[in-house]
């Protein structure tokens, strides 16, 4: 069974035994659909453990010599880029929740809903800085290790300063979240926010960065609903996502903060 599967059937697990806890005392439920656009978008504090650990390499082959050669080591290194830009994508995605009017709390209410956009990585060029320390096995003398030529197994230590062409690359994010909401129980007008936890479901199939993998992280929106009939409502909401992605691919060990932002607009259904 893949992540996605695993937090989607925990999803519905927590949705139905919210059901069967409020169903006897009836309940004030609603579904939705929306759509909209994911914009500024990007990731931030990016570092590539996996591309800086083969340049440090380069720069130190010594570092893997054969374990009883002088040269051998130990290599410390970060890796660190500009920030990730992605690109402005269409979102769509569906929200089930329920408020606990029956339960003297018309103000309160829980939601799980399921989202997915396409905020690809953009083709850019980006500013990195390499910091790398080289510690041998076997230290030569101080007298051994100055220039102008110390020996391969002479502590090193090295900061390089360039740039980084990045590929386009598709990205997609799927995104099962559980929220508690809080609301104005208006007869017309219902402004609301909430915050909750999910699954994000990262996957990438060409360009430079290809992988698929599965993070948790934090879904907090605000919105407000014009309820049209008593049972037929719209809503308009603004969310914003964050997320901890570590060594996603295979080639880069891209890591940084996602963050995307998402307006959206749609119809609920209240019953």
């Amino acid at each position: 069974m893949s992540h996605i599967q695993l937090f989607l059937r925990l999803g519905v697990l927590t949705f139905l035994c919210i059901w069967a806890w409020v169903q006897p005392v009836g309940a004030e439920w609603y579904a939705g659909g929306y759509g909209g656009l994911s914009t500024s978008g990007s990731l931030n504090d990016v570092t590539m453990p996996l591309l800086g650990q083969r340049l440090a390499e380069q720069q130190f082959p010594q570092a893997n010599d054969a374990l009883n050669t002088n040269g051998r080591g130990t290599l410390i290194q970060t890796f660190k880029t500009s920030d990730v830009s992605l690109k402005n994508s269409a979102i769509f995605g569906g929200k089930v929740g329920y408020f606990f009017t029956d339960e003297k709390l018309p103000w309160l209410g829980v939601e799980l809903e399921a989202f997915t956009t396409n905020p690809a990585i953009k083709a850019q060029q980006l500013d990195t800085t390499h910091d790398i320390t080289y510690q041998p096995n076997t230290p030569a003398s101080a007298a051994a290790c100055q220039p102008p030529n110390p020996l391969p197994n002479c502590p090193a230590f090295a900061l390089n300063k360039s740039t980084l062409s990045l590929q386009e690359s598709s990205l997609r994010v799927t995104t099962v979240a559980f929220n508690v909401i809080a609301r104005y129980p208006g007869t017309v007008l219902q402004p609301y926010v909430g915050v909750g936890g999910g699954a994000f479901y990262f996957s990438s199939s060409n360009g430079s960065i290809q992988s698929r993998q599965v993070y948790p992280g934090l879904n907090a929106l605000a919105g407000i609903r014009l309820l049209v009939t008593e049972e037929w409502g719209l809503f308009a909401e603004g969310k914003y996502n964050l997320a901890n992605v570590t060594n996603f691919d295979p080639a880069f060990g891209l890591s940084g903060m996602y963050s995307m932002f998402h307006l959206v607009a749609g119809v609920s259904f209240h019953f």
